[in-house]
């Protein structure tokens, strides 16, 4: 799922609160950029928060209101406990309740143990981060060119190669350009 940050004209008209408490105009997240949603949380005050990685340089995803965003991408992942990946955002809500990957939805702290580098949790994340960026096309991304059944061919540097993933984005084993692959179904 992604999703586009977008200017809000009276931000202090959301009522919102999130883990680190600061001002909208303060957000690490730049204007009209997407980015990939890792979790949704449905909190106890029935508000809706996307798990993101901003630009603050943190390693761990940060919960940010979803009135802030706007959805360029409903696919929910595969990866998310209890979802296949043919689903699309909004589902019927429950609220509380996260939408994630098993790890993180099964333990309570796994995000503070992430933000405070405890055990694997940040492997496990980055494990999911590169499942999950990788699962579907992407807008932004150039096509790899279709050659034969699994066969592809990068339009950066003209290598060919044969590929038998099933995910959105392939990388080009030559020049370790991300694009979209042509054989995603």
């Amino acid at each position: 799922m992604r999703v586009r940050f977008i200017k809000i004209e009276d931000p202090e008209k959301i009522k919102y609160k999130i883990n680190w408490q600061i001002s909208y105009d303060r957000f690490p997240l730049t204007i009209d950029q997407e980015y990939t949603v890792y979790a949704i949380e449905y909190t106890e005050e029935s508000r809706v928060n996307f798990f993101i990685l901003d630009e603050s340089g943190n390693t761990y995803p940060q919960n940010y209101p979803s009135e802030f965003f706007q959805i360029t991408d409903s696919k929910m992942s595969k990866y998310w406990e209890g979802f296949t990946g043919k689903e699309n955002y909004p589902t019927e809500p429950l609220f509380p309740n996260l939408i994630t990957f098993k790890e993180w939805k099964n333990n309570k702290y796994f995000e503070e143990e992430m933000m405070d580098n405890i055990g694997n949790a940040n492997i496990i994340f980055k494990k999911y981060q590169n499942l999950i960026n990788n699962e579907f096309p992407d807008s932004q991304l150039k096509n790899a060119i279709s050659m034969d059944k699994n066969w592809v061919m990068c339009p950066n540097c003209d290598n060919a190669w044969q590929t038998d993933n099933i995910n959105g984005i392939i990388e080009c084993p030559k020049c370790h350009i991300k694009q979209n692959n042509p054989h995603y179904i």
